[in-house]
């Protein structure tokens, strides 16, 4: 599968197994091949760090409209950065190996290996069997989702059944060839076919923050079905995460950022990357219900915050500390704008997301109040009781979504959040007026130097080179 779908060379696995398995093993692996024979070995394909601490660029993360770009800066980024923010139709030039893909189709690899062979091993119970493979089915669910919605047109019902997506891989099968793109409608089918099938069989709490667990899956799901604009059934899932979520006293929480930035508090003291928090510091993971991080480095040089990003925040928001008025090698940047200390993007489930997600389809559903509670539950640790409370003035249920949407650029703003739901608000009539723009300030930080209108056509990707080339007769977006 891999070498046919994505022409990349090498040895498979090889350099997994480098990392996850005893020498003794290795000595017996022929060279270029996958083998595994007993439920620790399978287990342990799932400890790799490609699963949950990416480096791959993924540049969607420069794609959101709540930022900017400070041009003396970012005008050295490489061709591809530069090309990304300007919503360019062509991102990456033909050779280029467009790694956040390649990543996650090795991943794809080792998830359906696991599927498809774990029951086949003698040793641990069928349960521990049934949990590993359901981990690896709702792994697989969480790639998939990134796939459609890199390369497959936002969901929209009418359309789904027709728009290209990517295609369905459930086989570990090297020797495979010429692929063809699925639906988005069908590949959304699978995911919540593969989550619904490993809910069951998962774990309440994972073995480790990384590993997949039964709050994470329904978390998920709820987000597949947010996607599609079924509200209902995603509120369904949400609140089943957080019963499960209750169940655990060891569950993911909240940081309080009144304490945490209080003398003493987690993220004290500031270094030359900011504070000590899980943005620049993934070992701070205690939000995380399932632990997924991507560097931004390289990535994020030259990168600012518009001022009307900024605007969105009151002065007791806490989140404001969060900002730089200075480059990494801390020379000042011009005009009043401001940089993320970001390092690491958090794009597993987060506790903060499964709360502001919970909070929309509540306010989708007619209830407002329940809405408003979770905003509160969530604005409480960020800022002053005072300012805490959502304003009276937000009082209509379109005030309130919009209102919601906003508090996710409070929340995730430059951390690669923002493209997605740019997206999937792209066919919600209470955003359809909504036209997105970036800017590119000069030196002195207040003149516009340039900017870029995104299309509509451009909220999906363009496919890899690589890719059409390795599947002949495989069509590409517009």
């Amino acid at each position: 599968m891999r070498t046919n779908l994505y022409k990349v060379s090498g040895l498979l696995l090889m350099v997994f197994f480098f990392v996850s398995c005893k020498k003794n093993f290795l000595e017996v692996v022929p060279k270029g091949k996958l083998i595994a024979s007993s439920l620790k070995d399978y287990d342990l394909l799932m400890n790799n760090a490609s699963f949950y601490q990416m480096t791959d660029g993924d540049l969607t993360m420069l794609m959101g409209d709540e930022l900017a770009a400070e041009q003396s800066y970012f005008q050295n980024s490489n061709i591809s950065n530069l090309r990304a923010f300007a919503w360019e139709d062509v991102i990456y030039n033909p050779g280029d190996v467009v790694m956040y893909v390649d990543n996650r189709l090795k991943n794809l690899y080792i998830c359906n290996k696991i599927i498809n062979e774990v029951n086949g091993v003698s040793d641990g119970t069928a349960s521990q069997r049934m949990a590993l493979q359901a981990e690896a089915l709702a792994t697989r669910a969480w790639i998939n989702l990134g796939m459609v919605n890199y390369f497959g047109n936002p969901y929209k019902e009418t359309t789904a059944a027709a728009d290209p997506g990517f295609p369905i891989i459930t086989e570990a099968n090297i020797n495979a060839k010429n692929f063809k793109r699925s639906s988005v409608k069908e590949v959304y089918e699978s995911i919540i076919n593969d989550l619904k099938t490993s809910i069951v069989n998962l774990p309440l709490k994972g073995a480790f923050a990384t590993r997949m667990s039964r709050p994470a899956a329904k978390g998920l799901l709820g987000k597949v079905y947010l996607y599609m604009g079924q509200y209902q059934d995603a509120l369904a899932q949400f609140n089943e995460a957080f019963t499960d979520l209750g169940n655990d006293p060891s569950a993911a929480s909240l940081y309080d950022y009144n304490i945490a930035f209080a003398p003493g508090g987690d993220f004290l003291p500031f270094g030359r990357s900011g504070p000590d928090y899980p943005g620049s510091n993934y070992l701070k993971y205690k939000e995380s219900v399932l632990l997924k991080t991507n560097s931004m480095a390289g990535i994020n040089s030259g990168i600012v915050l518009r001022p009307e990003t900024m605007a969105l925040y009151t002065a007791s928001d806490l989140r404001r500390q969060l900002y730089s008025n200075t480059h990494v090698d801390l020379t000042p940047i011009p005009g009043g704008l401001l940089r993320k200390y970001t390092q690491y993007a958090h794009l597993g489930i987060e506790l903060s997301d499964l709360i502001l997600m919970r909070a929309e389809t509540r306010a989708r559903t007619q209830d407002l109040a329940g809405a408003k509670a979770d905003l509160k539950l969530l604005r409480i640790n960020r800022m002053s009781a005072a300012d805490a409370e959502v304003p009276a003035n937000v009082s209509t249920q379109v005030d309130l979504i919009k209102f919601i949407i906003d508090e996710r650029v409070r929340e995730f703003a430059g951390e690669g959040q923002r493209w997605f739901d740019m997206r999937r608000l792209s066919t919600d009539p209470i955003f359809s007026t909504q036209h997105y723009k970036h800017y590119m300030y000069a030196a002195d930080g207040v003149t516009i130097a340039k900017s870029y209108d995104l299309k509509p056509v451009r909220f999906t990707l363009r496919l890899p080179q690589a890719i059409l080339d390795a599947n002949p007769g495989m069509s590409d977006n517009p």
